[in-house]
């Protein structure tokens, strides 16, 4: 574990881009924008592919009852869908609503946008 008490030059650039990614939000929520998810490019490289795009773009029209009924209306295998409804999971873009057994697959921002670049 690192020692809390030592600064490493590195972390100051995490910080910055923390900081941004706060300060975009701050001024999309001031503009009306109030539930919104400020994802780092690199986040949005590895995890936004036209798979996981279709599931999100589904999710913000429809309200499925399960991860299943989700794979069976886009026609992709279960287990891929749900590995990435998992992913999603993990950065805040998706949550599980439980709807009785099963897990209802919900988008949890209203916004998702990627940091800018500069």
């Amino acid at each position: 574990m690192p020692d809390p008490t030592t600064f490493d030059p590195d972390d100051a650039d995490t910080d910055a881009r923390l900081e941004r990614r706060a300060v975009v939000s701050q001024a999309l929520a001031e503009h009306g924008l109030t539930d919104t998810l400020v994802v780092s490019r690199e986040r949005a490289e590895d995890l936004f592919h036209d798979r996981r795009l279709a599931i999100v773009d589904h999710l913000a029209e429809a309200e499925p009852r399960s991860v299943r009924a989700l794979a069976d209306e886009l026609d992709l295998d279960k287990a891929v869908v749900s590995r990435d409804l998992q992913r999603l999971a993990r950065i805040d873009v998706v949550e599980y609503v439980e709807q009785g057994r099963a897990k209802a697959p919900r988008l949890k921002h209203e916004h998702v946008v990627v940091e800018p670049v500069v």
